[in-house]
């Protein structure tokens, strides 16, 4: 609806514009809320997948590590 339109409505049309609005940006916001509940939610639910990549990642580094040391050591 255009701004000029709005001027021609009487209070009791605009009153019931402006509550239909309020209730389609609390379905909105609620979709929002639920989506990004569900994104957690399914987050939490790979959570021992991340764990495990992260150890495994560590532990690469581990042996990253003590390979360069060694051959540090080895060129003394």
């Amino acid at each position: 609806m255009e701004n000029e339109n709005f001027a021609s409505l009487p209070k009791k049309k605009l009153k019931k514009l402006i509550h239909e609005t309020q209730d389609v940006l609390d379905q909105l916001k609620a979709e929002l809320k639920t989506r990004k509940q569900d994104k957690q939610h399914d987050e939490i639910d790979h959570m021992e997948e991340h764990f495990e990549d992260a150890a495994h990642n560590l532990s690469n580094l581990k042996n990253f590590i003590q390979k360069a040391f060694s051959e540090l050591r080895k060129d003394k």
